[in-house]
């Protein structure tokens, strides 16, 4: 009866080692700032450089940027809304050295 629980446990180990497909059209989200009203005008630095800090923060392997639009809302501001996707997460390459253990125990 204990070899079963070891080939159990045995096939639970290997199916953490089995490659996730990666599906593009369900992967992409947006992050957006707000900005005074200022017509069509194109995103400032400023403003890119603000989406782009939240972006690193969702995404700590990098990331591609789709598409950046300017959205009206009904308040005199706009929203700056950039569609992007998190680069593909390996683990070959996980660091297990210098990751915080305690978030898996």
């Amino acid at each position: 009866m204990s070899r079963v629980f070891y080939l159990v446990g045995f096939v639970a180990l290997l199916s953490g080692c089995v490659s996730i497909p990666d599906a593009p059209e369900r992967t992409e989200f947006g992050v957006s700032t707000a900005r005074a009203d200022a017509g069509s005008a194109a995103p400032q630095d400023q403003e890119i450089a603000r989406l782009d800090w939240k972006a690193n923060q969702i995404c700590t392997r990098g990331y591609s940027a789709t598409k950046t639009e300017v959205e009206p809302t009904g308040t005199g501001q706009q929203l700056v809304d950039m569609k992007l996707r998190c680069g593909h997460y390996n683990r070959i390459d996980f660091d297990f050295i210098h990751m915080n253990w305690s978030n898996i125990l």
